[in-house]
Parts: structure tokens; sequence; C-alpha cells
């Protein structure tokens, strides 16, 4: 299964070496700014920075997340940055929403009622109807095996006498969250209990007003077939419980493709670096 991983960091160092940069031999940039079509909206780095999840500013033991060509939060950087300051129109109708998106934003928080820091949504889109679109967005994680035999939740989400989920009107959240956590339902690629833990803030903030999306780079290999069907087995055993809809970035882009819903520059990065 390394393989897999190696060839598609390997992919995007061959990518920097033809467009002129210099990615370290892990495949990290010099500094985010270069693994970017285009420099932050404003207000998309105000929320980079405001997110706990370092993904702009290097660390004592490692450095800034975005630096990495693999980083899932620079392709949903570049994917979706673009539209911050156009007509997200084509968006909508690309996604297959009946509402218009009217605002991204980026590492959005929606507390669990829990304490401490909520974990960071990648993507938030809210429609002109106040609807919240949650997306998650993996890059080359999903093709890391989950270890088995590690605390899949901490116990404060499930309290004697209170079932988080099911007070939020998340039954079938509620049953999978306690099926993962005590091993009867594993997932090697797909991160369930992350998922569920945006399920549980979202539906805490906003009540039945949102849909959790999961939004991924595919790659060939064993592990694809693996990840598409536990995909599969999260739909069902959870239903339309949180409007839930998955995509590849590979179908993403084909539709704007076909659409020509964008400028030739952004296609073209997109194109040349991703697809």
């Amino acid at each position: 299964m390394a393989s897999s991983l190696n060839d598609l960091k390997q992919r995007q160092i061959r990518w920097a070496k033809s467009a002129g940069l210099q990615p370290d031999s892990a495949g990290y940039l010099s500094n985010f700014e270069a693994n970017l079509l285009r420099p932050l909206s404003r207000q998309s780095r105000e929320a980079f920075e405001r997110g706990s999840g370092s993904e702009l500013v290097d660390a004592k033991d490692r450095p800034a997340k975005m630096r990495a060509l693999h980083s899932s939060s620079a392709l949903a950087v570049n994917v979706f940055d673009s539209w911050v300051d156009s007509n997200m129109k084509p968006l909508s109708t690309v996604l297959g929403l009946n509402d218009e998106v009217i605002s991204i934003s980026f590492e959005e928080q929606f507390p669990t009622g829990l304490g401490g820091i909520p974990p960071n949504i990648d993507v938030a889109m809210k429609l002109s109807t106040g609807h919240v679109i949650g997306i998650e967005s993996k890059f080359s994680e999903w093709l890391t095996p989950k270890p088995t035999g590690r605390e899949s939740f901490k116990p404060a989400y499930f309290p004697a006498g209170n079932s988080l989920w099911q007070s939020k009107s998340l039954p079938c959240s509620q049953k999978l969250a306690e099926l993962v956590n005590d091993g009867t339902e594993k997932f090697i690629h797909l991160n369930v209990p992350q998922l569920l833990k945006h399920a549980l803030g979202m539906a805490n903030e906003l009540h039945d007003q949102f849909s959790l999306f999961y939004m991924y780079y595919d790659w060939p290999g064993p592990e694809s077939d693996v990840h598409r069907s536990e995909i599969q087995r999260f739909v069902q055993l959870l239903g339309s419980e949180l409007r839930f809809k998955s995509f590849s970035y590979q179908e993403i882009f084909q539709l704007l493709d076909e659409q020509s819903l964008q400028d030739g520059d952004y296609m073209e990065y997109l194109r040349d670096r991703y697809f």
C-alpha cells in the first residue's frame, strides 16, 4: 500500500520540478505560497490563521502542512479559493445543488458541545437558504490504512446516560459511532470518526440545516476499491441522515472542464498538476 502513496507523492514532486520549483525529498516546498495557484484571498488567509491546523506556520518539529505538495488543504484551496470572489452559481451547478452557494470559507469550526478545540472542516459553503455544506477534503491521507487498536473516540463522546448524536436527532450516527468505537464496524481507509465528529458539531450549531460532503482525490490501486466500498457502506449505514454526498476531485474537474466554468489559467493549472 505504501507504493500507491509514494507514487502519488512522486507525481507531485515531478510536477513541481517541471514548474521550476525545488521540493525537498519529502515533497515540501520552501513556502506554502509556492504550493498555490494564486495567493490566498484575504478572508481565506485569515481563516487559516485562525484555524488550529498549523497549515501556514512551521512548528518546532515539522514544516507548515500547506508546504507539502501532497497537502489536502492546498488541493482544496487550489480548487475552491478561486471561487471566493467570483460568481458561485456555476459551482452550485457542478455540485448538483438546488440552491446557490453564496459564500465559501476554510477551516470552519463547529463546536460539538464537549469543550476543547473543535475539529476544522476543510471547506464550508453557505447556501442562499442558510443551509451549510461542510466538505471534508482528502488528497493522499486516505491511502494510509488506519492503525488498528487506536482509540477512535475519546471517552467524552460517550458520557453516561447521554447519547450525543441521538440528542441531536442523529440516531444512525449514534449507532455507527458506538459500533466503530467498540470495534464492531471497521473502516481502513475512510476516516469515519472524523466525519461523525464533524456531523455532531454541525448538528449542534446548525440543527438540521447542514449537509456533510466528502471530496477525495482518487488514485489507482487496490486501496481505491476498498475506499469506495467503505464510502458506500458509510452511506448505507447512515441513510439520508447527514444528507451525505461523496465526490472525487476528478469528477468535479471533469464537470468543470466540460462546462468551461472557470478561466483558462485555473483549468490549465489543475489539469497539469492534478488531472
